[in-house]
């Protein structure tokens, strides 16, 4: 089956080839927030921001995946 595009402005995009930055950005930001948390006083406005950023990406992958399951 064919990966289903994604219009991004006027330009469509594959959703697999969305999927794997994603994918990339989940892991740097999931690293980003283990290294933040082990500092003796880690800012907490800073942990809030990756924690978001890392709930946003989780929630495009998702939208992204939501039209390839077979269910």
């Amino acid at each position: 089956m064919a990966n289903p595009n994604v219009v991004i402005g006027s330009e469509s995009v594959r959703s697999d080839t969305i999927a794997a930055k994603v994918h990339q950005d989940i892991a740097f930001l999931t690293g980003r927030l283990t290294r933040l948390e082990r500092q003796t006083h880690p800012n907490p406005q800073v942990l809030r921001v990756y924690r978001d950023m890392l709930e946003s990406r989780y929630a495009v992958l998702e939208w992204l995946t939501q039209g390839s399951d077979p269910h």
